[in-house]
């Protein structure tokens, strides 16, 4: 049984020492994979260059696979032959693949920009009797802040407001009987712009700091307005530094990296290469000094 959503108005200048503590439905029926376990669910943000971005989110659910039969197939539903398409999955509520549960949210405007360098923002929790699938997202509005202009962020066409993200084994993190998983959405990947209007492609990357790596460090000076990015072949994520330099980039998959600071105001680039990265660590890259 599933309990209603409250729908609270949230504070977005105080958003992030807000401790969402919410109770999830109990189920009437034991499933098939024995006890129950608690999940929560925590947004932080790939920074875009805005000043502001308001996300309406309404509801968020899990995709919970209740069966035995492959219960340790952490890969059940992503090969050719029992493909778990998420076009479909807003017009059902199950499918061969598991069924989708509501967790307790406080709904409101998020205020993604508030979620970066190492913040991040209990969104949802529950208890949950399952393995975890999916995660999918229910938004209202987007609007975004530049220079005092407020723009709407439409949906591409043929879109729908539905965002779906695909879990698997290491993105949980585990202790006890709680589980938590980090979503990070990349701003500056899922906004883009066409013949001058805002469109809402979302690029969502599900983690847990146990499994992936985390670089952090410090650029100066402030006048630079730098962006940092750090990317391989296969990776890449962003950082805007906070006023005193300092910037943190996480969920990254271990491997080798290289690391730009872009500067502005006349400050010229630096680039650093060979980068290694382990995951459950955090890298420490110390200050770097852009020049003129």
């Amino acid at each position: 049984m599933k309990r209603k959503i409250q729908h609270p108005v949230i504070s977005i200048g105080c958003f992030f020492t807000i401790v969402l503590i919410l109770s999830a439905c109990q189920k009437a029926e034991t499933s098939k994979t024995g006890s129950q376990q608690k999940i929560g669910i925590y947004l932080t943000d790939g920074p875009g260059k805005f000043d502001k971005v308001l996300m309406q989110i309404n509801v968020v659910e899990v995709k919970l696979d209740t069966s035995l039969e492959h219960m340790r197939d952490d890969d059940f539903g992503d090969r050719n032959g029992s493909r778990d398409d998420d076009s479909d999955d807003h017009q059902r509520g199950k499918d061969e693949f598991g069924q989708w549960d509501t967790l307790s949210i406080a709904a409101g405007s998020y205020d993604l920009l508030t979620l970066r360098n190492g913040v991040d923002a209990l969104l949802a929790s529950g208890t949950i009797n399952g393995k975890i699938r999916k995660i999918r997202l229910t938004v209202g509005s987007v609007t975004v802040e530049r220079n005092g202009v407020t723009s709407v962020v439409n949906l591409l066409p043929g879109a729908n407001n539905y965002l779906y993200i695909k879990i698997h084994d290491r993105h949980i993190s585990r202790s006890g009987d709680v589980n938590k998983i980090w979503v990070d959405f990349d701003v500056a990947r899922s906004i883009i712009e066409i013949n001058g209007k805002y469109y809402l492609r979302p690029v969502l990357k599900p983690f847990c700091d146990n499994n992936f790596a985390t670089v952090e460090g410090v650029v100066l000076p402030a006048e630079a307005g730098a962006v940092v990015s750090i990317y391989n072949a296969t990776d890449t994520a962003s950082a805007f530094p906070e006023s005193n330099g300092k910037y943190m980039l996480r969920g990254l998959e271990e491997g080798t990296y290289s690391i730009t600071f872009k500067g502005s105001n006349g400050f010229r680039d630096t680039t650093i290469n060979n980068i290694s990265v382990n995951k459950g660590r955090e890298t420490k890259l110390g200050t770097v000094t852009l020049k003129k």
